[in-house]
């Protein structure tokens, strides 16, 4: 038996990108299948998600990659950042550390995909021990003119949200709740 694809108005190519722990796999598996567990392996080079999404009118195919961010792997990143049309920048809101690196990874991103739409996000938003305040967070997105959001890849809460709102900024719309 064939399986015929529906059909597709647009394919993007989305990175996610951050520190090596802030929640970047969790993320990307909760948005395509789902599922969460509670532990991860640490992620080599990057990983390869695709999820079928409706923004508006459009039915639009992600191309999600998860690219590795810990050190070590820096010098293969930016060869994934190729053709990317949309980035999430990903930090740990119970690490200040990773928010502190987030303007290296927008230098990175915008260093070899050029200026993409990014969304940041402020990921394990279901823990209490927080480090960044929205206050915080929401003061430098706005400050680098980007969107922000809050999540959790343990309940789900706002995942698909931010994957929208990148969405919409690829297809150059107005994104929901904006």
């Amino acid at each position: 038996m064939f399986r015929i694809s529906a059909p597709t108005d647009y394919v993007f190519k989305v990175i996610v990108v951050g520190d090596g722990g802030c929640g970047k796999t969790a993320l990307v598996v909760r948005f395509t299948q789902n599922l969460f567990k509670e532990t991860y392996e640490m992620t080599i080079g990057v990983d390869f998600s695709i999820k079928r999404v409706e923004i508006g009118d459009y039915k639009v195919k992600l191309h999600v990659w998860d690219t590795a961010g810990q050190e070590i792997f820096a010098d293969v990143r930016p060869g994934h950042y190729k053709g990317a049309k949309g980035a999430l920048c990903v930090f740990d809101l119970t690490s200040l550390e990773s928010f502190d690196h987030v303007p290296e990874w927008i230098e990175e991103i915008k260093e070899y995909a050029g200026e993409i739409p990014i969304v940041l996000v402020g990921n394990k938003s279901d823990l209490s021990a927080r480090d960044v305040t929205p206050e915080e967070a929401e003061t430098f997105a706005q400050q680098a003119n980007l969107h922000y959001m809050e999540t959790s890849a343990k309940t789900g809460d706002n995942v698909g949200d931010c994957f929208a709102i990148l969405a919409s900024l690829m297809l150059g719309i107005e994104p929901p709740g904006a």
